[in-house]
């Protein structure tokens, strides 16, 4: 699998660089992606996909490792993993744990922001994360996400609307 997504990169450095990424998160991806399949020929299906869906948007990914890192690789996993799990599942409900630890994002570290952030769903905060944390463009996640720009589009509004209505209900308490 390593070989088909080194295969998409053209320079021997993003090469290299994506062989240490791949070999520092592959775990990471695993365990999220098990923990919503229960399954671990699915869960390596998933894994296999994100890496495909990262090397295809290598220049559009953050190269260092780090957390900011890590949280984009657990969010495009955690969301192929529940495309592959809904597919299974059709008629039953998803329902899955939060897997993104807020603490490793900087810029909402005051506590109020955490509580408010907290009562988002994991979808609407896996957008503000990519979009207002990480600087990524609507185009960006909706190539990472394989969904359209208007479905990014809607879904950043949305949540934005939702963090507001938080913020102003806990603000006039």
């Amino acid at each position: 699998m390593l070989a088909v997504c080194m295969a998409l990169i053209d320079s021997h450095e993003d090469k290299t660089l994506f062989q240490k990424l791949y070999e520092q998160y592959v775990n990471l991806m695993l365990y999220t992606a098990n923990r919503i399949l229960n399954n671990q020929q699915d869960a390596e299906d998933a894994v296999s996909e994100a890496f495909l869906r990262i090397a295809k948007n290598f220049s559009k990914v953050e190269k260092n490792i780090c957390t900011k890192t890590a949280n984009q690789f657990v969010i495009i996993v955690r969301n192929i993993s529940i495309d592959i799990y809904r597919k299974k599942q059709r008629k039953r409900e998803v329902s899955f744990s939060n897997d993104i630890n807020i603490a490793y994002c900087d810029d909402f570290e005051a506590a109020d922001n955490k509580v408010l952030f907290s009562e988002l769903n994991q979808n609407d905060k896996d957008i503000l994360y990519l979009h207002y944390i990480y600087g990524k463009s609507i185009k960006d996640i909706a190539k990472l996400f394989a969904i359209s720009e208007n479905a990014v589009y809607k879904r950043i509004q949305r949540a934005k609307s939702r963090y507001e209505k938080s913020l102003n209900q806990n603000g006039s308490e």
